[in-house]
């Protein structure tokens, strides 16, 4: 086993490591701004769109899931 091996199998992982946490981050990247879209068109009170907005860009991970669980206005049946 000479080094050019070694080092072709850690670039290998290398770069498979860059390119999963690119994904995750773009994925992430992704949701925050729809969550932001959804708050924002969801025809909140100013009040309710500021603490909205500030509790999903300031804790981000608990701020999502709230919206989506219980946030967003559900459509009246009928």
């Amino acid at each position: 086993m000479n080094i050019d091996s070694i080092a072709a199998a850690d670039l290998g992982t290398t770069l498979g490591g860059i390119a999963f946490w690119t994904v995750l981050l773009a994925g992430w990247v992704a949701l925050f701004a729809a969550t932001i879209v959804s708050v924002i068109r969801a025809g909140l009170s100013r009040r309710s769109l500021t603490r909205w907005i500030l509790l999903v860009t300031l804790a981000p991970g608990i701020g999502i899931v709230l919206w989506f669980a219980a946030g967003r206005c559900q459509p009246s049946p009928g």
